[in-house]
């Protein structure tokens, strides 16, 4: 019992920063069904010790003086809004994932949600699709469209695309690819696809008789027929993968950011049953 005691005492005369002694912060965005699954793909890699922050449960979280008082090795940011906070973080190597446009920048690197433009590219040529209409904002996609037009040219596909910088313009960027295109790629940009165009992209591809491939499965019941989506498990073990060669020294610059390496492909059979019939019968 004088041990027990003995242990209890010295436990709260601890300093904070040893009392919380831990190796990695999870900064998450929020709770939210996908993060979690994540966060448990980096735990089932990474053997470190860990604490998890979750963003939405405070008005402000300090995030400065956690680092500074808790001395974590390693932050791994879940989502943009983690990512946006960790961008205050200086001296410590951060990861990121599950967000979309994280800004490039010394000791950062990760898994982002846009997967490789090939596996989008080995889609539309199983589907015989050799002109295929992109629409995109320049400021959120525009380097991810680079690597795809690169790809395109060497898989003999000609993206044809149509720049938005408000979610209004959308709409009119897909009535001009009329005729011109035999598909069309919907890339998870929040200003080219947003609530108020979405129904914009099935009226064309019913419309013009081509089909739409998109990056969520929540929009094949609206009429896509193919969809890449991600596993979200898989990223964390990416990044769990990642957490756990910088804690065994690799320095972060050394490791390159990565596209998710697992995909999962869905397709409405139904949209592409239709979308054939209507080539064999020669149109809509």
């Amino acid at each position: 019992m004088r041990i027990l005691r003995a242990i209890i005492i010295t436990l709260l005369l601890l300093p904070p920063a040893q009392a919380l002694a831990y190796d990695v912060l999870v900064l998450q965005s929020l709770r939210e069904k996908g993060y979690d699954e994540a966060v448990k793909g980096v735990r089932r890699e990474c053997r470190a010790s860990m604490r998890t922050v979750v963003l939405s449960d405070y008005a402000e979280a300090d995030l400065t003086r956690i680092i500074r008082e808790e001395h974590p090795k390693l932050v791994i940011a879940v989502g943009d809004r983690a990512v946006e906070a960790a961008e205050t973080v200086r001296g410590t190597p951060v990861l990121y994932m599950m967000a979309l446009n994280p800004k490039p920048r010394q000791n950062v690197t990760g898994v982002g949600m846009l997967l490789d433009p090939t596996r989008y590219l080995n889609v539309f040529n199983n589907l015989g699709s050799k002109r295929v209409g992109v629409v995109y904002d320049p400021a959120r996609s525009g380097a991810y469209l680079k690597r795809a037009q690169t790809a395109a040219r060497r898989s003999g596909i000609d993206l044809v695309v149509r720049e938005v910088r408000a979610p209004k313009e959308t709409p009119a960027m897909l009535e001009s690819l009329r005729g011109k295109v035999d598909a069309v790629w919907m890339l998870p940009d929040l200003t080219a696809v947003s609530p108020a165009s979405t129904e914009a992209y099935f009226l064309f591809s019913q419309g013009e008789g081509v089909p739409v491939v998109t990056f969520a499965d929540v929009y094949l019941s609206m009429g896509g027929a193919v969809a890449l989506g991600i596993d979200r498990f898989d990223i964390g073990r990416q990044i769990g993968e990642m957490a756990q060669s910088v804690l065994d020294g690799t320095p972060v610059e050394e490791i390159s950011p990565q596209s998710p390496r697992r995909v999962l492909t869905k397709s409405n059979d139904g949209v592409l049953r239709r979308l054939k019939a209507m080539i064999g019968t020669g149109g809509p």
